[in-house]
This record gives C-alpha cells, structure tokens and sequence, in this order.
C-alpha cells in the first residue's frame, strides 16, 4: 500500500514521514527532473541540501538519461523517493515517455516511500489538468493525456496560500475546475500525508 508525503514547498515534515518507515540515514533516490527544462533550479538544490542537512543520502536519478534497466536497479536499491518540483507538465511526459511513471509506481505499491514537492505532488493525483493555470502545459513534449498516475483520487493543487503564483490564480483554479475534480488545496506550509489508506493534512 501506497506511503506518500506530498508537500507543497517545505520539507520539515520529511522527517517524521520518513524516519519510521527507513530509519536515519536512508537513501534517497532524488528525481530532478520536473526543472530539467529550466536553467534557475534554486528550489531542486535547495531541496537536496534540505535532504543533506537531515541525514538523508541522496542519489541522483536523471530519468531522462537512464536506461530501463538502471532505473529499475535504481528502484530496487534506494529505501524512498523524492521528486522535486517545477512544471508539472513536463514532469509527467518524462515519466510516461521513459516508462518511469509505471516502473515508480509498481514499486510505490510495494511499499517504496514516496516524497513528492510541488510537482512531484502533484504528478500522482487523477489528473493536472487545473495545474495549466500555475505551470505552462506547452513547456511539455510529447504529453497526449493530462491523466495523473492515479495514486490518489484528488487534485494536488500547491502553494494554496498564494505567495507563489497569487491568490487570484488558486481562486481560479477552484472556480474553473472545482465541480470537475476534487481538488486538494495544500498551502506552502501543509502536506498531504498518505498513509494505511488514509489521507491527513500535516504541518510542513
């Protein structure tokens, strides 16, 4: 069954998340691939010192320059996975299109811990599609469904609070898409914590 914690921007509750189901010290296998499109990465690396400065190892996982084969080594030898944010677009066609996406998931499933930031949240809920009005859907190659990974059956929407794209724009997104999805608002200090089944908002 599936371990999640989804977090909007903030990584204090990684910890208490992680911490009983690895122990200290574990491996992460950090994907850093939803801001490979941009040249300022500053939130990734902050997130990876983040990681660092609480104990945890990180290996890189470069999806779109491994082979199958190592992804699937990769899997098989790390205790959770952190996907950071940036667009979520360009995220899940990456993960689709290297076959990422199916892989992650039949591990997640088995019990592999999953951390997810902003649009490494977002990816695994039903759908993106009310995520085009915070990241730019064209930025994507080869995208042919806004279909998520289906982890959950909500819609993550990030930094609810407005401080990174505005209020105006998450009310927006809740009056364009709130009768069509079940949209989930997590603000910059919340995340989502998936776990036995159950879904709980925690501070971040």
């Amino acid at each position: 069954m599936a371990e999640l914690l989804l977090v909007s921007r903030w990584l204090s509750a990684v910890p208490g998340f992680l911490t009983p189901r690895t122990g200290p010290g574990a491996r992460i296998g950090f994907v850093p691939t939803a801001s490979s499109i941009y040249d300022d990465r500053a939130w990734v690396d902050l997130d990876r010192t983040t990681l660092h400065d609480q104990g945890w190892q990180t290996v890189e996982l470069d999806i779109e320059a491994m082979t199958a084969a190592n992804m699937e080594k990769a899997l098989a030898t790390v205790d959770a996975v952190f996907v950071s944010g940036g667009n979520v677009f360009h995220l899940l066609a990456a993960m689709r299109r290297t076959g990422f996406a199916d892989k992650l998931t039949a591990h997640v499933e088995a019990g592999l811990p999953y951390i997810g930031a902003s649009a490494g949240a977002c990816v695994i809920g039903a759908d993106i599609e009310p995520l085009g009005l915070l990241d730019d859907p064209t930025e994507a190659t080869g995208l042919h469904s806004t279909t998520g990974l289906g982890w959950i059956d909500e819609v993550i929407v990030p930094h609810a609070d407005g401080i990174v794209s505005g209020p105006a724009v998450v009310d927006e997104v809740v009056r364009l898409y709130g009768e069509k999805f079940t949209l989930r608002l997590i603000a910059d200090d919340q995340a989502l914590l998936v776990s036995g089944g159950n879904l709980s908002v925690v501070s971040s």
